[in-house]
């Protein structure tokens, strides 16, 4: 049976919102969206969600889902590094088995909260997979890479990644974590494997001011309070550049890498990033609580690949996607006029091309995949009331044409 979802509005980004009209789902691919008026009971299954507003699934493009437990342990900092120290001494003394009772918890806020497709970065050698695998919620799966755990690579878990080919809902990326944890040799070798098997990848860059001063070899709290307790110093093997202008550089091939956090750039970086256009995802909320700048934001609402993600709770206060949306707004709107339309784009076609899957999600259009959902009307602009809207609120959620929410 082909699956309408008949809505009061539907919303997707680069179109006015459309009145009284269901979006046609065959399997698991939007076919169209046709008026209520020419639905036939006898031809579809109708969802009649009645006074709702329908809209694509919300890609939360940057999450630990692993890290929900550090929240309740972490005490008191005053930095980034001094935060990055309680982190590694967390991690080391964790009973790594309980790591997928977490992630699925992380995993069900994720989902209460509208979320769709996940950005997911993997520390844990796999523990976050089979979790993910049976909530059957799409994932760019960031598998991550330091110096220390450079040697996964030829592990069979990441291996079988490489090879995966069969479930569409799992997209396999590398994540060489940072410039402060990977050699320059390090990060050269991962960028060339990366080449050689047509992989994507991702990378926590300019995410704090230590980091710049890092990579400019100017004084900084990781080579004071960081590096010492660790097994070696990472060795950066280029001049003093700022972050951007280091990974630029050792990226010769023009490889897809989605930048994370990027809220201490230069006005050099803003014009590498418009020449090049490197995928950017921002986590505005995380770099407050980690005693950061928030990212230009007037620039990258207007940026073309722009995504919006949580960041994990051992840097934020929830993982409810909707608070972050809620805060980029509440910032967003004393720079910018009339901000809605384009922070709910940056929550979903923004976040699908930040993480290079745009060509599957992101809009509801003919040929994409039926990741949709749906809130309480609770606005006449429809755009606000997604923005007004809470947990509670969330009518439907449809994932990969399967509904795995329904009130």
């Amino acid at each position: 049976m082909i699956q309408a979802i008949k809505a009061k509005i539907i919303v997707t980004p680069g179109h006015a919102p459309i009145k009284d009209s269901a979006v046609i789902v065959k399997n698991n691919i939007i076919e169209k969206i046709i008026p209520s008026t020419e639905l036939k009971n006898n031809y579809y299954q109708i969802i009649d969600l009645k006074n709702s507003v329908v809209l694509p699934g919300f890609i939360n493009s940057h999450i630990h889902l692993e890290l929900h437990w550090v929240q309740k342990l972490l005490e008191p900092f005053k930095s980034f590094p001094s935060w990055l120290n309680q982190i590694i001494k967390l991690k080391k003394n964790f009973n790594n088995s309980k790591i997928p009772y977490w992630v699925n918890k992380s995993l069900n806020e994720c989902i209460n909260s509208g979320v769709t497709t996940i950005g997911e970065i993997s520390s844990y050698d796999g523990l976050d997979y089979k979790p993910i695998l049976d909530k059957k919620i799409r994932a760019v799966y960031f598998y991550e890479l330091t110096n220390s755990t450079l040697k996964n690579i030829e592990n069979k878990f990441f291996q079988s990644l490489i090879r995966n080919k069969t479930n569409p809902l799992i997209n396999f990326r590398i994540f060489p974590h940072s410039i402060y944890s990977l050699d320059t040799k390090s990060l050269k070798r991962i960028l060339a494997f990366a080449k050689k098997h047509n992989i994507k990848l991702g990378m926590h860059l300019s995410e704090s001011i230590d980091e710049v001063k890092y990579s400019k070899r100017k004084r900084n709290n990781f080579e004071k309070e960081v590096f010492p307790k660790t097994s070696y110093k990472p060795t950066i093997e280029t001049k003093p550049t700022t972050p951007l202008e280091y990974l630029d550089t050792l990226n010769r091939n023009r490889q897809h890498i989605t930048l994370i956090h990027m809220n201490n750039l230069s006005q050099n970086d803003f014009k590498i990033l418009t020449k090049k256009e490197y995928p950017v995802i921002i986590c505005p909320r995380s770099n407050l609580y980690l005693n950061q700048k928030l990212p230009n934001i007037k620039f990258f609402m207007n940026y073309m690949k722009t995504g919006l993600g949580t960041d994990g709770l051992s840097s934020n206060l929830s993982i409810n996607f909707l608070d972050e949306i809620n805060f980029l707004y509440l910032n967003a709107k004393k720079i910018i006029n009339n901000p809605e339309e384009k922070i709910l784009s940056i929550a979903t076609i923004g976040g699908a091309k930040a993480l290079g899957i745009d060509n599957e999600v992101g809009t509801i259009e003919k040929g994409k995949k039926a990741d949709i959902i749906a809130f309480d009307l609770l606005n006449k602009n429809p755009y606000l009331s997604i923005i007004h809207s809470k947990k509670r609120n969330l009518k439907m959620s449809m994932i990969n044409g399967k509904i795995i929410k329904l009130r």
